[in-house]
């Protein structure tokens, strides 16, 4: 069996991303799988966090040296020095010449790689990208076609990145997510959103003017937990202030823990207006708790919510969000049920990792 070897600089931060990577660690460890994570420099480790007790014995992590001072110009320096013959190499999202430098070393050890984007090959969060898109194009077509595979967790993800990259090869599996003890309680008085403050890509915007529609009688206060994502926390304060509903709407800070799950299990429901998502594990939090939740038709686990009647559905129309979170008042119970139920059903690891193992062993690389 392989040892898989996860590569992303950023891997000992706290984000969506390094959230997900650790879960897949952790689930590969526990089927069996020797794990490895490389990272940058970094004073924190969160595998106290994110790896329970007992698989640290086939999951290791080492930092590896890097050049470079952030993001744009951060790669590492002799990656190839790290990595086995049997090994199966895992690079995390795209668009940085790290990833680039790591599979030219993949190469010259004669390793196989993936590629895990989380989402950053979607059309909407490219027009995010500086230039030159014609060169930053052609890396990223090198570096995807060059892979075993281009993991990703849903197959409506595939048309964005083929379209970048034609002869990539892809196989997909989502992130899944355990379903814990603790249950939705409820009657909190508030509708609940966490993550990361960018009003455009989160949809807050819409949430904001979607409320604001609303007779004052029949709003629902929202308490948005975050941290500031290039100064999103002050437009939505401005975006709040202009539709006058901060009586309704609050911005509050970072929440994690204990706090995070009391104020998730309390919540009478969670919104989630994303203009487009991978997989976020904030909503797939929500639903393994039984939270029911309000999710835009824009996101990619969308139709999976739909086809289960797991969530309360909108589009990104105010006018619809509007009626959505009113219909959520009235149903919240049954989608509620059906959202727990579904993580506990298809989200599983044990309904996931049989299917990437299966994917693994088709292309030779188990």
């Amino acid at each position: 069996m392989r040892r898989i070897v996860h590569y992303y600089p950023d891997a000992m931060g706290n984000s969506g991303v390094t959230f997900a990577l650790w879960s897949w660690a952790r689930a590969q460890g526990a089927a069996g799988y020797e794990v490895a994570v490389l990272h940058g420099p970094s004073s924190v480790d969160p595998r106290g966090q994110f790896v329970p007790k007992g698989a640290s014995r086939c999951l290791t992590t080492q930092c590896v040296p890097h050049r470079g001072g952030h993001r744009l110009t951060l790669r590492p320096a002799g990656l190839d020095r790290f990595l086995g013959r049997n090994d199966l190499l895992v690079l995390h999202e795209g668009w940085v010449p790290g990833n680039f430098v790591a599979a030219c070393a993949a190469r010259r050890a004669g390793v196989p790689y993936l590629v895990m984007p989380h989402g950053v090959y979607e059309r909407a969060w490219t027009n995010y990208l500086n230039g030159p898109r014609w060169l930053r194009n052609a890396l990223e077509r090198r570096v995807l076609e060059g892979a075993a595979a281009v993991h990703v967790f849903f197959d409506s993800e595939i048309a964005d990145i083929a379209a970048i990259a034609p002869n990539a090869t892809f196989v997909t599996a989502p992130t899944g997510f355990e379903v814990p003890r603790d249950r939705w309680l409820g009657g909190g008085g508030y509708m609940g959103w966490v993550g990361r403050v960018d009003p455009v890509h989160k949809g807050l915007d819409l949430l904001v003017a979607a409320i604001a529609q609303l007779a004052p009688q029949d709003r629902p206060t929202v308490r948005i937990h975050g941290y500031d994502y290039k100064g999103g926390i002050e437009r939505l304060r401005q975006i709040i202030d202009a539709r006058r509903v901060g009586r309704w709407v609050r911005i509050e800070g970072p929440i994690a823990g204990d706090e995070k799950r009391r104020f998730l299990q309390e919540a009478d429901g969670y919104v989630h207006p994303s203009r487009w998502e991978s997989h976020s594990m904030a909503l797939l939090e929500n639903l393994a708790l039984g939270v029911p939740c309000l999710v835009s038709s824009a996101i990619h686990i969308a139709r999976t919510l739909a086809d289960a009647g797991a969530a309360v559905m909108t589009t990104l129309q105010a006018t619809e969000l509007a009626h959505a979170l009113i219909e959520l008042g009235n149903t919240r119970t049954a989608v509620a049920e059906r959202g727990r139920a579904l993580v506990s059903d298809t989200f599983n690891w044990s309904a996931v990792m049989p299917r990437f193992t299966a994917a693994l062993a088709t292309m030779g690389l188990h």
